[in-house]
């Protein structure tokens, strides 16, 4: 018969069939709606594997989520859950194993005895495959899966699952279970603010005429050009708080709304003298137990948080954003104003869900929102087991948006994934070590091949063998098949394997002290927004950035000379005077003195700077010299906040 619950919980038909296929032996890609029940798959496997005395896997595609799976497991299985991203490595042999999937598709290629005793993998937001930017590392984690290792595969709805799956069963011998669930649990409803008033469904709002403004009607354009009144958020707060909609994730796209409309509400009040008094004990505690209480955001947001209201996006201490996300988990936070990471897989449910704006930037230009991207946020709406349904509520401008592009945002079918295939550096120099010239093999297993025409399969083939020709003259690829000891190195620090390769070359990374090493690789690792001032640099720095600077333009003189784009990556001197003070010792609250970057971003790239730290130690080609003083700059870098493994060894 199989199972039929689990947890005490009637399982849903999409999740027993699941449970049941994986018990058989079968690997299994669920499609279904955010908020379904699709997690609940996963703690069944990863139970029965502790219970069996068998490893697993879990990858998720950031940090954040990483982070919450690894505490929420910890919680269930505290002697069994250990983590491994890029600058957290705990209880690294526990069966539960938690990673980034950039750390699992690495441990692929250079540690795979790693792997050896561990019977399944499990990607969480598998369709993030169709990321520009990291898809390329879920495609080439799942081509080169080890074979004794079976797949749970978690998505949001794919509209082409079926070609997904052919791909996965050309290139797996696996036997292999789709299921796909169409519904969600808690059906959600949608309502919609339009010049300053709520409408509570779409046939309403379309008869209103407020969005016909494209319409040839002198009379009707007569009528919108009069004055339109603006939606007002104490308006839309006042109806959530009234029809007992609350609490409400709003979404805004921008870190500074987010702040400005918790502002704008700081008159409103969501809770009553117990509920103030609790979330007051709750927060000052956690804040006091991360040593954070000095920070200005704590500050900022105490009086919002006694009375129900806060805001949560990146620029954020990563320990602060953790601590609103706790707030959030007990209902005591009614109203929080966030941008759309959190809505990716970390598990904040809400009953309400509104978006300020239906367009946002992808990439380099502002677009409406991709129907999968709405739902991944709207799909917050609805808590199981408590609402009845969930409520969605869309902010209207007429002069922004039209109908139909609305229609397509809500009722539009949902984007297929496409591959974004794309082999670096690290990942060729580590499949030549294994396959050598067989490496051009690969790419027919790639799903950017099951998915091209044939112009597109030779543009993918030869932009490989490029990249192979240029290792090749730059003599990371000897003559003799082997790789050089700059290779060694490029093939740990993926993202930035030239730049590493030719500075441990010519011998510029050993002649640095610890202080300018850590400049360089934050420099290295930094990506500053559009018009972001420039600090002033110290005669040293200015003479590395020259050395730098010349140093990048013969990679990208060779990288033009093989047409391979996008180039390789330049230096930013935007965080170096924060860096240089950090690692000298200076408190991280003197740090916005030297530079223009919110406190949550200085963290993240400290972090980053630490990963490829790490990365450069655990080459064999690097000297036993520069070890040491890596390691002494680690000592002195990875500390107080920046120090991620502290954060996540913390009880909260």
């Amino acid at each position: 018969m199989g199972i039929k619950t689990f947890k005490g919980l009637k399982l849903d038909r999409f999740q027993e069939e699941a449970i049941n296929f994986a018990d058989k032996g079968y690997s299994v890609i669920v499609s279904a709606p955010t908020g379904a029940g699709k997690t609940l798959i996963a703690e069944y496997i990863i139970e029965d594997c502790v219970k069996r005395g068998k490893g697993i896997i879990y990858t998720a595609p950031i940090k954040a989520l990483s982070n919450q799976k690894f505490r929420d497991f910890s919680g269930k299985y505290p002697k069994s859950t250990g983590i491994l991203t890029g600058d957290v490595g705990i209880n690294q042999s526990c069966p539960i194993l938690i990673m980034t999937t950039e750390i699992f598709r690495n441990n692929i290629l250079s540690n795979p005895l790693k792997l050896k005793d561990r019977a399944w993998v499990i990607f969480d937001e598998i369709h993030y495959l169709d990321d520009i930017e990291r898809g390329t590392v879920w495609e080439e984690s799942i081509i080169l899966l080890p074979k004794h290792m079976r797949m749970l595969a978690l998505s949001a709805t794919i509209p082409n699952i079926s070609e997904f799956v052919k791909w996965l069963e050309f290139i797996h011998a696996f036997p292999l279970k789709t299921i796909i669930e169409k519904e969600r649990p808690v059906p959600l409803h949608f309502h919609f603010q339009c010049n300053n008033k709520v409408f509570s469904n779409f046939q309403e709002f379309e008869e209103s005429d407020y969005l016909k403004k494209n319409l040839k009607d002198k009379y009707l354009s007569k009528r919108l050009r009069s004055p339109f009144k603006p939606n007002k958020l104490a308006t839309l707060a006042h109806h959530l708080k009234d029809k007992k909609a609350l609490p409400c994730i709003y979404f805004t796209f921008s870190r500074r709304k987010c702040e400005d409309l918790a502002s704008e509400v700081y008159d409103l009040n969501f809770l009553d003298r117990n509920e103030k008094e609790k979330i007051e004990t709750i927060f000052l505690k956690l804040a006091q137990r991360f040593n954070i209480d000095r920070d200005p955001y704590v500050d900022y947001l105490f009086p919002l948080i006694k009375k129900g209201i806060a805001y949560h996006h990146a620029g954020l201490l990563p320990t602060l954003k953790e601590i609103i996300e706790r707030l959030f988990t007990t209902g005591l936070i009614k109203l929080i104003f966030t941008t759309e990471t959190f809505a990716l897989g970390i598990n904040m449910p809400a009953k309400t869900c509104v978006f300020d704006s239906l367009s946002k930037y992808y990439g380099r230009s502002r677009r409406y929102l991709k129907t999968r991207d709405f739902y991944q946020m709207a799909g917050r709406s609805g808590r199981r087991g408590i609402d009845r349904e969930g409520y969605v509520y869309l902010k209207i401008n007429p002069y922004h948006i039209d109908i139909s592009a609305l229609k397509e945002i809500i009722y539009g079918r949902y984007e297929p994934i496409t591959s974004q295939f794309n082999n670096c550096y690290a990942t060729i120099l580590n499949l030549y070590k294994l396959m050598g010239e067989k490496i051009v093999d690969i790419y027919p297993y790639s799903f950017h091949f099951h998915q091209s025409d044939s112009f597109k399969k030779r543009q993918a083939l030869d932009l490989l063998k490029r990249k192979l020709s240029l290792l090749k003259n730059a003599n990371y690829i000897l003559d003799n098949g082997t790789l050089s000891c700059k290779a060694e190195l490029a093939s740990k620090v993926y993202s930035f394997e030239l730049q590493m390769g030719e500075l441990f070359e010519s011998g510029f990374m050993e002649s640095l002290d610890e202080s300018l090493l850590f400049v360089v690789i934050s420099s290295l690792v930094y990506e500053p927004r559009k018009g972001e001032k420039r600090p002033r640099l110290s005669k040293k720095i200015k003479k590395a950035r020259r050395d730098l600077e010349f140093l990048l333009q013969e990679i990208h003189k060779r990288e033009r000379h093989f047409r391979i784009y996008p180039l390789s990556k330049k230096f930013y001197f935007h965080i170096t005077e924060a860096s240089r003070a950090w690692v000298e010792g200076t408190d991280f609250y003197k740090l916005n003195k030297f530079c223009d970057i919110d406190e949550g971003e200085i963290v993240r790239y400290f972090r980053m700077s630490i990963q490829v730290l790490r990365e450069i130690l655990s080459s064999e080609a690097v000297p036993l010299s520069l070890k040491l003083k890596i390691n002494n700059c680690l000592k002195k870098v990875n500390r107080e906040v920046v120090d991620a493994e502290k954060q996540l060894r913390q009880v909260i």
